[in-house]
């Protein structure tokens, strides 16, 4: 697999987790811990287009029970559009 240089900023709490799971050996590298991370990360795009799919088979979604759905999985207000 090749790899591509990036650079992120992550909150110090972050890169100490990061840092100690190197330590530990859990890690091989910070980038190791990363690159872990993200390939366990489901694709959001490929859940999205799902989501999108069912509600379109479903007849859509109501305004009322979207916003209740975005009270009980987005408590912190982060935009999921």
């Amino acid at each position: 697999m090749s790899s591509a240089r990036i650079t992120i900023s992550v909150p110090a709490q972050v890169a100490a987790k990061a840092q100690r799971a190197v330590e530990s050996g859990h890690a091989e590298s910070v980038s190791g811990y990363f690159t872990a991370l993200a390939q366990h990360e489901p694709d959001w795009a490929a859940a999205r287009a799902t989501l999108d799919e069912m509600i379109a088979e479903a007849g859509g979604i109501s305004e009322e029970d979207r916003r209740w759905a975005r009270s009980v999985l987005d408590p912190d207000g982060v935009d999921l559009a």
